[in-house]
């Protein structure tokens, strides 16, 4: 019996191997014909458009395909048909100096579509790995590497309310040199014909192997691939409208996603904070000796980092009233500030609820040769999200897989990364919490959510540790820090942050 995975694999094959047959049977629409259909286009797609800016859903094309196939045009016609106030055209060349200086993700992190809103990628994050393997800057396992890392973040955009779009313009490599040389011919069209086209068609044969090798692997059931037989202009962008008014069609009746999919999670078996000694302590002295002592390497390795390509992030969760920002002012203490930015993490703002969950963390993630420092992360879904009901069950099941693959990212493209999670017993919370209340410049830290939160103490541990189990990962490990004493946690943490950086910088 073949199993589930294997099945499913096969079948995609099979459906792009159709879609491949389908190319040869794309014909010429004739001039009168087009007019009559693209009225019918136009009609439905500003209705549907109209119907998408209500919904939770947004709407990401990729246009994607050789030098020569169409994708400008067809990009231009679409604008035309669509409400342009609706509509975010991004166009992704080579990768500016602030682009380079974050993960390869980052730009189109950025760039992704609010919530009832279209958005068309000119070029996409299939562009670079593709020209890497056509030109033998990276071998098969790193390409298929990107191509799975790919698959993973097109199911997790589409499960958080995205309908993707993937049109590849295809064209034979016999089609676009007859294309390309009809272009060259043309004053109107000889323009387009640039050195980097001309690079890329010496390439044709080789590009068209590496393309039907991603198409390939990354045709699947929540990403499936649509191949446009280019080389008729007039059939093409037909083809295309009435693809994504099929699109829209189908998944705004429907509203179902495929969320549960691809949850990849376990429940925690372990209490791991019955494993802390919350009596540990260190004595005054001790601590006054081996701050000074952190806090001068930390600013020295600091400094070295700001000369690399490489960055840090630290990620601090816990209890409330657990020590977390005097944690972090001890870590900064002695920093250049040009060299570290603190991210205080709160509640989403509307404009960051209307995109994919990791999307606002995609905004602030440290750039070559900083610190960016998290009072509290993208942690928050699998705890206080969870807890409150601010989720569904799908969505912060699913979180954990997410978050592991965001934080792949951020570490191959070497980030070095520490979680930090303070923890202190009921009694002592209690025992802040009072302090607090009684103590003028503490007052504002208190606040009724942090009385109500007490109430739900069993569930957060329990939460807590399904997050330990699920995403303390050899590159982006916890570190629990047992933080009734406040001299120990501040110097445990200090201890690992040094020796992170001397990780990174030696």
């Amino acid at each position: 019996m073949i199993c589930r995975c294997i099945r499913a694999a096969i079948m995609e094959t099979m459906a792009l191997e159709e879609l491949m047959k389908n190319l040869a049977a794309a014909k010429e629409i004739e001039k009168t014909e087009y007019k009559a259909r693209e009225e019918n286009i136009r009609v439905k797609l500003l209705a549907l458009q109209k119907e998408l800016a209500v919904s939770k859903k947004a709407v990401l094309i990729l246009m994607n395909g050789v030098e020569g196939s169409g994708k400008g045009e067809t990009t231009k016609k679409l604008l035309e048909w669509l409400d342009a106030r609706g509509v975010e055209t991004t166009a992704f060349w080579t990768a500016s100096a602030e682009e380079s200086e974050n993960p390869p993700l980052w730009r189109f992190w950025n760039k992704l579509p609010a919530r009832g809103r279209l958005g068309i990628f000119f070029g996409s994050w299939y562009t670079q790995p593709i020209i890497d393997r056509v030109f033998e800057k990276s071998d098969r396992r790193a390409f298929h590497d990107s191509l799975g890392d790919i698959r993973k973040l097109e199911s997790m955009l589409v499960a958080e309310g995205i309908i993707l779009v993937k049109l590849w313009m295809y064209l034979s490599p016999k089609e676009q040199k007859e294309i390309l040389k009809q272009a060259k011919k043309k004053a109107g069209t000889r323009w387009r014909i640039s050195a980097l086209t001309r690079k890329f068609a010496r390439k044709r044969k080789r590009f068209h192997k590496v393309d039907i090798d991603a198409l390939d692997a990354t045709h699947s059931e929540a990403a499936p691939w649509t191949l446009v037989a280019a080389r008729h202009a007039r059939h093409r962008e037909i083809f295309v409208g009435e693809t994504l008014i099929k699109k829209l069609e189908t998944t705004l009746a429907a509203e179902r996603g495929i969320a549960a999919l691809s949850a990849r999670w376990s429940p925690s078996g372990r209490n791991f904070f019955a494993e802390l000694d919350m009596k540990a302590k260190v004595e005054e002295q001790e601590y006054k000796e081996k701050f000074e002592k952190y806090s001068a390497r930390i600013a020295v390795l600091s400094d070295r980092l700001s000369a690399t390509k490489k960055s840090l992030a630290l990620v601090f969760e816990g209890a409330d009233a657990a020590g977390k920002g005097g944690a972090i002012r001890r870590i900064i203490y002695g920093m250049d500030p040009r060299h570290y930015q603190v991210n205080a993490v709160a509640a989403p703002t509307d404009v960051e609820k209307a995109h994919p969950y990791l999307w606002r963390f995609w905004q602030r993630v440290p750039p070559v040769g900083r610190v960016f420092i998290y009072d509290r992360s993208w942690y928050g879904r699998v705890l206080v999200e969870r807890i409150e009901g601010f989720c569904s069950e799908a969505e912060w099941q699913r979180a954990y897989s997410e978050i592991n693959d965001f934080e792949r990212a951020l570490y191959d493209s070497e980030t070095y990364i520490r979680k930090f999670y303070l923890s202190i017993t009921s009694d002592e919370q209690l025992e802040r919490f009072k302090d607090r209340k009684i103590t003028p410049y503490k007052q504002y830290k208190l606040t009724e959510e942090d009385w109500r939160n007490r109430d739900k103490w069993a569930a957060y541990e329990k939460a807590a540790c399904d997050m330990f189990a699920n995403t303390s990962t050899p590159h982006a490990p916890w570190v629990l820090v047992e933080a009734n004493d406040k001299n120990h946690a501040r110097i445990k943490v200090l201890k690992n942050v040094v020796d992170l950086l001397e990780e990174a910088v030696g």
